[in-house]
């Protein structure tokens, strides 16, 4: 169904609705179609193709003047369309539905930070997210309060509709498997270090010794990675994605970039440390089976494919920063 449906749909419902006579307006049946006109509207929405509106915005930098205020309610990322680690909360907003809860996506230049970002984020990283004047930081924490705030799609209707519709919390709420999640985040993280590496390396233009060093050590935290993946189910969390898989795969696909794009054509030398990579077989099944099939879901998933930046201009952008000068807003 088109976006220009919906509101007709609405209408068309709603509209039949209150003609009732004010006597009859609360009746069992008609809060029984009310609910069903919501529940409709809702689960069209999220059948959409998503959107994260701001995701290729412009990236402020200094001198830049601050975005106005925010009003009540709604909620504001500020991101870089290229890190990893704002990805995170990008999917989750994805995740979440992204036209339900408005959230307005402010990215930022982190080699020319704007001056007025420090006061929301000390650090000057990102993810942060602000509402109603709380301002959260941190990669791993921003989607664990989007999870406490944004628990379910029934915030956005009548208090009598709650519980209704369906849960959109992400991480488990049993305490022992958010446990054993956040400990896979952990063990997974080594990938984390795997990227960085290369991604340094790059950026401090090492030597090509230097840089295969850092490959290798990549592929080793791919091999720890093979070993906590699992032939029964596709995802680390499961049957169905969650926590652990939302949490990294950013750095699997900036591994992806780097591996088979950016480093072959920039360091054609190291071809035979990477022969094992190509585009379309990433990480590769012949070495690392499980973390291919898992790589190759999470690319199916709409959150994923709306929180994603297009393989050839992740590799151009990586090839910009290798140079010294990153082009944040290639691709815009």
């Amino acid at each position: 169904m088109l976006a220009s449906s919906v509101p007709r749909l609405l209408t068309r419902n709603l509209d039949k609705y209150f003609s009732a006579p004010p006597i009859r307006l609360f009746t069992p049946r008609n809060l029984r179609s009310l609910a069903s006109i919501f529940r409709t509207f809702l689960t069209t929405t999220a059948a959409m193709p998503s959107s994260l509106v701001g995701k290729n915005s412009h990236h402020l930098k200094s001198g830049d003047p601050e975005p106005a205020p925010l009003v009540p309610g709604a909620a504001r990322i500020y991101s870089m369309k290229f890190c990893p680690f704002a990805q995170r909360a990008l999917i989750y907003l994805a995740k979440k539905g992204i036209r339900v809860f408005s959230t307005e996506i402010i990215n930022i230049n982190l080699a020319s930070k704007p001056e007025w970002y420090f006061a929301k984020n000390p650090k000057g990283t990102v993810p942060t997210f602000e509402r109603d004047g709380q301002v959260v930081f941190e990669s791993l924490i921003v989607p664990e309060f989007l999870d406490g705030i944004y628990p379910d799609t029934s915030i956005i209707v009548p208090e009598f509709l709650d519980g209704i519709y369906p849960d959109t919390s992400i991480i488990s709420a049993d305490p022992y498997t958010r446990a054993k999640q956040r400990i896979l985040v952990e063990q997974l993280s080594v990938v984390v270090g795997g990227y960085v590496g290369i991604f340094l390396a790059l950026k401090d233009n090492k030597s090509d010794d230097d840089i295969k060093e850092a490959v290798g050590k990549c592929k080793e935290a791919l091999d720890e990675c093979e070993k906590l993946a699992t032939y029964n189910a596709p995802f680390f969390a499961g049957l169905e994605p969650g926590f652990p898989d939302y949490m990294v795969f950013g750095f699997f696909d900036r591994v992806w970039a780097m591996v088979t794009g950016t480093l072959p054509e920039s360091r054609p030398t190291l071809a035979d440390d990477l022969k094992q990579f190509t585009v379309s077989d990433f990480p590769g099944c012949g070495k690392w089976p499980r973390l291919t099939r898992w790589f190759q879901a999470m690319e199916q998933l709409e959150e994923v494919k709306a929180s994603r930046q297009p393989f050839e201009i992740q590799k151009e952008f990586l090839k910009t920063y290798a140079g010294g000068n990153p082009e944040y807003d290639i691709g815009a």
